[in-house]
């Protein structure tokens, strides 16, 4: 190799390396950053667990029971489902005391309100529920 080879290869391994450096050296990444006016303005969804009390399906209400910081209602709609051992079942198989996590959100009301639900104990059969 000789001395303009050399040259060549040192100025191509400088420029690589100056270009990684130049790519690490700010916080120029977009995904994932809250501060982003796109993601800032949707709602963050929080997760609860609480305990059922009753389901009233005429009005599409969870009601659990009461817990400091914690809704005693929640609102669900047609397409909100339960999930439990793999398997997808309609909020009507919800019984007294079935300890439930739900993805939280407002309604257009400003109420609670869950599109997504856990099932993490329950107090009856599941087994014999239908799923869909």
């Amino acid at each position: 190799m000789n001395l303009f080879d050399h040259a060549a290869s040192g100025l191509a391994l400088a420029t690589v390396a100056l270009t990684a450096l130049a790519g690490c050296s700010g916080n120029i990444a977009l995904v994932g950053r809250e501060s982003l006016p796109g993601r800032a303005s949707q709602p963050v969804q929080s997760e609860i667990v609480g305990t059922v009390e009753r389901v009233d399906m005429g009005s599409n209400e969870i009601h659990l029971r009461p817990s400091p910081g914690h809704p005693g209602m929640v609102t669900y709609s047609e397409e909100t489902r339960v999930t439990y051992l793999g398997r997808v079942y309609p909020v009507s198989q919800l019984r007294f005391g079935d300890i439930v996590a739900m993805q939280m959100e407002k309604n257009s009301r400003g109420n609670p309100h869950t599109h997504m639900i856990r099932l993490q104990k329950s107090t009856g059969d599941w087994a014999q529920g239908r799923n869909y």
